[in-house]
């Protein structure tokens, strides 16, 4: 698993689209046609930045509300062909890259919805934004476009839902005093209840000043999660999240887990014996569900 913040070359990727794309007609802005790159319709073309949480274009800010569940790692221009946007790119997880598509329209910045482009979208300069994705034996070809300032998303499944080749989450972040970093997955291939056991995820290592580890696992994958208990092993002694001492649903092995699914997350803090040095371990018991086939991506 390899976190990057490059984006890919662009490839093409087919959809379930007839036909050949059609040369897009100029759109104007004020009369004007429009210039490539340019956000706001002044004619030049536009550049923008991710900075401390605030995206900047220009003399124009967006500031990323913190209830949102995405990881930002930079700002890009995006031209569409018809128009340009600003994309607000999360962190690479192998092909799970996605954008956070801001608009300008009445005199700012706005948020129109997020798209899974995988690290590889389409561009064809018609107002379209291609990609494609899979998971259980299946394969999903992805179309978004703007309407009505929202995000509208066309998607076709093909293939044959395999529970088996279903892939593995949540996702495990870690912050140890440094900020938030993508560290691996947990509950690797445990399919179903049948197969609910406890894994082991290595940790980065930490100074003998470090107090607190928080730890983050979050679902981003088209299933449910059954977490039955949750611990960091720091040199031998298992410590359980902050707050066990009055209950909680990850707390013991007792059958009774904290459920989240598909874009939700659950936060832990551990607190870290002191003088410990060195590579802490997460361990996490329970297993996770894939969706229904009815339920793409």
């Amino acid at each position: 698993m390899k976190l990057a913040h490059a984006l890919p070359p662009l490839l093409l990727v087919a959809v379930a689209c007839g036909g050949k794309s059609q040369a897009p007609a100029a759109i104007t802005h004020g009369g004007a046609a429009h210039v490539a790159n340019d956000v706001d319709g002044d004619g030049t073309p536009d550049t923008a930045t991710l900075a401390d949480g605030v995206v900047t274009m220009g003399p124009y800010t967006f500031a990323i509300p913190a209830d949102w569940h995405f990881y930002p790692a930079g700002a890009i221009v995006v031209e569409l062909g018809t128009e340009a946007v600003v994309a607000i790119e999360s962190e690479i997880v192998e092909d799970d890259l996605r954008w956070r598509i801001l608009q300008f329209r009445d005199g700012g910045l706005h948020d129109v919805g997020e798209a899974f482009v995988g690290g590889t979208p389409d561009l064809p300069g018609d107002g379209t934004i291609h990609a494609s994705t899979g998971n259980c034996g299946q394969s999903t070809a992805l179309t978004y476009r703007i309407v009505d300032g929202t995000l509208a998303k066309d998607e076709q499944t093909t293939g044959t839902y395999d529970e088996a080749e279903c892939a593995a989450c949540p996702y495990v972040l870690v912050d140890s005093g440094d900020g938030w970093r993508f560290v691996g997955e947990s509950l690797r291939n445990l399919v179903g209840p049948s197969r609910a056991t406890e894994d082991a995820l290595a940790l980065p290592a930490i100074s003998a000043d470090t107090r607190e580890l928080r730890v983050i696992l979050e679902e981003v994958k088209p299933e449910t999660t059954y977490l039955d208990a949750i611990t960091v092993d720091f040199g031998g002694v298992r410590v359980a999240p902050r707050g066990c001492a009055s209950g909680g649903s990850a707390c013991a092995a007792d059958g009774v887990p904290e459920v989240f699914t598909l874009g939700e997350r659950r936060q832990f803090a551990f607190d870290v014996p002191a003088g410990f040095t060195g590579t802490p371990v997460l361990y996490a018991r329970g297993y996770y569900q894939p969706f229904e086939p009815s339920v793409a991506r």
